[in-house]
C-alpha cells in the first residue's frame, strides 16, 4: 500500500508524467479521487496538461466520471482550461461532447465561452458543439458571448448558426419527403441529391436525421422504397435516440414502411442481425417500439421477418412482457403463440 495515497494527484499537480507512469505501473488506481473529489484526469484536462491527458487516458481513465459537487466532467474542466488539444482528445475517447452539467447546466461550449478560450469554441463547433443548448440560467453559448462582448466568439457561433439554418433550409429532398412529393423525390434523387445526408442539430424533431429517416417517419411507404433503391442506407441510425429506420417504423406503426424495410427481395433490406438492434438510451429493440404502442400489425411483420422475441430491455422486459405490462392481451396472446413455433 502506498504510504501517501494521494501520490498519484500530487505528480499529476506537479506535470511529472515519469513519476505518473511509475505510480501507474506499480498498480495506483487511475481513477482514484483525492480529498476534493477530483480523479487525476479532472486534474490534468483542468490543468491543460495535454501528455499527461494522454497518458492518463492510455491507462484507462474514465472521461465519464462525474465530481461529487457539482457534477462537472473532465471535459468541463479542459474547456475551462483554454487546452484545446486535451478536449480534442477526450471526446475522441468518448466524452460526451453536450454534456450539461448537473447543477449549472453549462455543456463544455458555454464553459469555453465563459472562460473566453476561442480555440476551445473553435474546436467544439467543428466537432458539432450543439449551440442551442440553454444552461439552468436559460442562456445559450450565443447569449453569453453577445452579453460579455466577446465579439470573435459571437462571431464563431453565429457563423455556425446561420450554416446549419441555411443547410436546414436547403433541404430540399427532406421537404420533399414530408410533403409526400414522390414525384419531386424522384427528380431530385436523378439530379444528384444526396440521399444520406443528415440534417443538422438546430432544436427540431428533424435533427441528425436522414431522408429515409424522415420518410419512415412519414410513413411514405413508396417514398421509402424509392430512397433504398437509390441507396438510401437502411442502417444508419438516425435522430437523438440513435434508432434505427425500423425503430422508427415501428414506434410509429407503420406496417407497410416495415414491409419494404425487411422484405428479402428488397432493393435495400435491413440485415436480419440488424433487425434486432437494442437502442442505447433504453434498450428496446423494434418488436419491443411497436409492442410499446400496441401496433399489433407492425409486431407481426417484424415477428414474420424473424424479429427475436427472447431480447429484454434495459428495464429486463421482453417484447411479450411489455404487452402484458400495458394490457395488450391479444398482442401478447399472439406474441406467446410465435414463442412456440
Amino acid at each position: 500500500m502506498l504510504d501517501n495515497p494521494f501520490a498519484l494527484e500530487a505528480s499529476v499537480r506537479a506535470g511529472d508524467l515519469a513519476e505518473t507512469l511509475g505510480l501507474l505501473r506499480s498498480g495506483t488506481d487511475v481513477n482514484g479521487r483525492g480529498p476534493e473529489g477530483l480523479t487525476p484526469l479532472m486534474i490534468a484536462s483542468g490543468l491543460g496538461q495535454s501528455q499527461m491527458v494522454d497518458l492518463l487516458l492510455s491507462a484507462g481513465a474514465d472521461v465519464h466520471a462525474a465530481e461529487p459537487r457539482m457534477g462537472a466532467m473532465a471535459i468541463h474542466k479542459a474547456a475551462q482550461s483554454g487546452n484545446a488539444d486535451v478536449v480534442g482528445l477526450l471526446l475522441d475517447h468518448g466524452s460526451f461532447i453536450d454534456q450539461q452539467s448537473p447543477v449549472l447546466g453549462n455543456t463544455p461550449l458555454i464553459d469555453a465561452v465563459l472562460h473566453k478560450h476561442e480555440g476551445v469554441v473553435r474546436l467544439l463547433l467543428e466537432r458539432g458543439a450543439r449551440t442551442p443548448i440553454k444552461n439552468h440560467w436559460q442562456q445559450t453559448a450565443l447569449e453569453i458571448a453577445r452579453d460579455e462582448r466577446l465579439e470573435a466568439i459571437a462571431q464563431m457561433i453565429g457563423e455556425r448558426n446561420d450554416g446549419d439554418a441555411a443547410h436546414a433550409a436547403n433541404a430540399t429532398l427532406s421537404a420533399a419527403i414530408k410533403a409526400n412529393d414522390l414525384e419531386q423525390v424522384k427528380q431530385l434523387i436523378s439530379s444528384g441529391t444526396p440521399v444520406n445526408e443528415r440534417l443538422p442539430t438546430v432544436g427540431t424533431f428533424d435533427d441528425d436525421y436522414t431522408p429515409l429517416g424522415i420518410a419512415v417517419r412519414e410513413g411514405h411507404t413508396d417514398i421509402v422504397r424509392e430512397l433504398l433503391a437509390a441507396g438510401a442506407d437502411p442502417r444508419r441510425v438516425i435522430g437523438l435516440m440513435k434508432g434505427t429506420p425500423v425503430h422508427e417504423a415501428a414506434y410509429f406503426g407503420h406496417a407497410d414502411v416495415l414491409r419494404a424495410l425487411t422484405e428479402k427481395s428488397g432493393p435495400a433490406s435491413v440485415p436480419e442481425a440488424e433487425l434486432d438492434a437494442q437502442g442505447p438510451y433504453n434498450g428496446l429493440t423494434a418488436l419491443h417500439d411497436a409492442v410499446w404502442h400496441g401496433h399489433t400489425e407492425a409486431a407481426q411483420v417484424l415477428v414474420d421477418a424473424g424479429a427475436r422475441l427472447d431480447l429484454k430491455t434495459h428495464a429486463g422486459m421482453t417484447p411479450r412482457g411489455l404487452a402484458h405490462l400495458y394490457g395488450y392481451d391479444d398482442l401478447a396472446a399472439f406474441l406467446a403463440e410465435a414463442e412456440t413455433n
